[in-house]
């Protein structure tokens, strides 16, 4: 390999171009806004199908024509070039429109996580709001639960700031009878799921539309809290589905550009807790695009693919659902989702395409009610968000296998700061542990990561086979950093080129080959994706006036079959087995629930009362002794039944048989 390391730089060398064309790399970046850019690649294709929401299949001449309807929306409100438009919506197809009827207008989506996550209304409301305030939102448009539960408690504040109508959506505004009829019985069969993981035997088909139809009737309760809200709203509550039939001769500017910006998604924060915004533009999101397709990513056109992955997460809504609709892939919407879905979701879409979580993929060998599933229909199984152990990969590979799949597992690694990815594995560069090589214009350097403000690369030496360091990354899909006037995100020069830190220790081989290491902030992702940052958890915690000392460390959880947070606490005095209950409820509800920048996936799902933290010899916390410390049955438990879309409730009690305290159950 001495050819391919001239200098011992892998940033000058690039090792990982010997497994590219020479036409896949210095890729032709169309110069034009996202929205035109879909539209040109998908001229031919204009009768496939986009996407399927609920038995409504969606053609690519649909998916453009309620895309220019979007824009003429949204343009008949008031937004022009440059306005930020909240979305707060999920996986629905009108999730997707507005973003793209933006596009045209050189208008910005600001996604965030729109589900309500705390049970105090004012709580969410005001969580919102920092955000509209910090990151000067113009325009909301929200789906009618997310009004309920977090704009609503808000609207005087709203007002004070300008903002006088909201948008609102529903999840079956793009559904006829029959969706509905299929979506509750999917609601029917996730509670069943959800309350018992092995329940996909006794799964039968539900054939009682009478029953059905009667839910459906039950559900005006929720139509009527709806129409009272708006009847007494201090503001102009709009029907999406009402503008469409209004708006639908209207005329809009089409005034989006390459280089405009078009997305703002969000990360943890480095140096406090509200999430950072990230802002893309369509320079950044074609450049993404194009590298994912000159990586091969994409499966064959007419393919289907479950798209669960989030808008508001860069990996969901670019190399999700935006690499689907360049591919000619089939995105299968899925508004609300649950781990232990996941398999049910396969039984019922049998999906040639997956895109999850390396979580998701390790729990498919324990559904029982996929154990006879005929899994020869999957082309492409790919993930990212976090790294998976060797051991997970063979696991899954062989049941893979064992179902008659004719592919392993595939994985790429991704950033917000750059449209959520950056490498892809395949073939001969997917060895185990490995997270690929970096797509065709991606520039990798390995950095000394002790040096602070700088970028000190290193260089491979004599007899070294792998280069450890901390990952710098160059390419026309990272983000600028910068949201007005204030830096997100810092960049610096390396031989003339400009690079972002992206805090990831790594190790790359000789062949360009990425390791992934760890975090030097000790974050991790939960079995979700979502990214844990400890030192945002135990600031707030240490607020509590009992609180000595808290130490965040992931631990791997069996009831959500992944990774979560457990905290390790040390009280300023000795409490009973029932107050250790009380105090951890308290630490819950105030300083998370109650705290407008915390999330309820913040929250530690074990919290463990101790003594002291142990230390190293050199007097450190000693952090890696603690992530291997076993579960010991001391441990208070917090168990937060979840989706992407709601907090049902969350039950606080100890793990010890003997102590009398009684689940304390709040229900939203």
């Amino acid at each position: 390999m001495e050819n391919l390391n001239k200098t011992g730089y892998p940033h000058i060398d690039k090792p990982w171009m010997q497994y590219y064309a020479k036409n896949e790399s210095n890729l032709y970046l169309p110069k034009m806004n996202l929205t035109d850019y879909l539209k040109e690649y998908n001229k031919n294709r204009r009768s496939n199908i986009s996407q399927t929401y609920y038995g409504n299949e969606i053609t690519y001449d649909e998916l453009f024509y309620r895309s220019d309807l979007a824009a003429k929306i949204i343009s008949e409100v008031g937004v022009k070039k440059g306005d930020r438009i909240l979305n707060m919506n999920p996986n629905i197809p009108e999730a997707a429109y507005i973003w793209l009827g933006a596009s045209q207008l050189g208008a910005v989506t600001d996604y965030i996580d729109p589900r309500p996550d705390s049970m105090d209304f004012r709580a969410n409301g005001l969580k919102v709001l920092e955000i509209i305030k910090a990151e000067k939102i113009n325009h909301i448009v929200a789906l009618d639960k997310c009004y309920l539960a977090m704009l609503r408690p808000i609207e005087e504040e709203l007002k004070e700031i300008g903002i006088d109508k909201i948008i609102i959506t529903s999840a079956t505004d793009s559904m006829d009878l029959l969706g509905k009829i299929d979506y509750l019985r999917d609601v029917v069969k996730y509670n069943q799921i959800r309350n018992d993981k092995n329940v996909g035997n006794k799964i039968k088909q539900l054939k009682n539309y009478e029953a059905l139809l009667q839910k459906i009737k039950a559900n005006g309760q929720d139509d009527k809290m709806l129409k009272n809200a708006i009847k007494t709203s201090k503001l102009k509550i709009l029907p999406y589905s009402l503008l469409c039939k209004e708006c639908e001769n209207s005329l809009h500017k089409r005034c989006g550009s390459f280089e405009d910006d078009n997305y703002i998604g969000h990360t943890s924060g480095t140096s406090g807790t509200r999430p950072k915004p990230i802002i893309l533009t369509n320079k950044n999101a074609i450049s993404t695009l194009e590298q994912v397709k000159a990586a091969k990513v994409p499966s064959f056109e007419g393919a289907n693919s479950i798209h669960i992955l989030p808008f508001f997460a860069p990996f969901g809504a670019y190399d999700n659902y935006l690499l689907n609709i360049i591919s000619g892939v089939n995105n299968i919407d899925v508004p609300e989702f649950d781990i232990s879905e996941f398999g049910f979701l396969l039984k019922k879409y049998r999906p040639n395409v997956i895109m999850a979580t390396p979580a998701w993929l390790a729990a498919l060998p324990d559904y029982t009610y996929l154990q006879n599933e005929d899994l020869s229909y999957v082309d492409k199984i790919i993930y990212g968000g976090d790294s998976m152990t060797k051991e997970d990969e063979v696991k899954v590979n062989k049941w893979l296998h064992d179902h008659g799949c004719k592919t392993v597992v595939t994985k790429g690694y991704g950033m917000s700061e750059f449209c959520g990815c950056g490498t892809y594995a395949r073939g001969e560069y997917n060895p185990y542990e490995s997270i690929g090589i970096p797509l065709s214009d991606t520039t990798f350097a390995i950095i000394d990561p002790e040096i602070d403000d700088k970028l000190v690369p290193l260089k491979f030496e004599d007899g070294k086979d792998r280069l450890a360091g901390e990952l710098a990354i160059s390419s026309d899909a990272v983000t600028r950093g910068e949201l007005d006037g204030n830096v997100i995100v810092p960049h610096y020069e390396l031989d003339g080129k400009s690079y972002i830190r992206t805090r990831d220790l790594v190790e790359m081989d000789r062949n360009g080959i990425i390791y992934h290491q760890a975090r030097k902030d000790r974050s991790f992702s939960r079995f979700d994706g979502f990214k844990v940052k400890p030192f945002e958890i135990e600031k707030v915690i240490k607020d509590n006036e009992l609180v000595n000392n808290a130490i965040i460390v992931e631990y791997f959880d069996d009831r959500q079959r992944g990774l979560m947070p457990m905290c390790h606490l040390v009280l300023n005095k000795e409490v009973s087995e029932e107050e250790k209950v009380e105090i951890v409820r308290d630490i819950v509800y105030s300083q998370i629930i109650g705290n407008p920048t915390m999330s309820s996936r913040q929250i530690p799902s074990k919290f463990k009362i101790r003594k002291s933290i142990p230390l190293t010899k050199n007097n450190k916390l000693d952090i890696n002794s603690l992530k291997k410390e076993e579960l010991d049955g001391t441990e208070i438990n917090v168990d937060v039944n979840e989706t992407n879309l709601s907090v049902a409730d969350i039950q606080i009690y100890s793990s010890k048989k003997d102590v009398k305290v009684k689940k304390k159950i709040i229900r939203s």
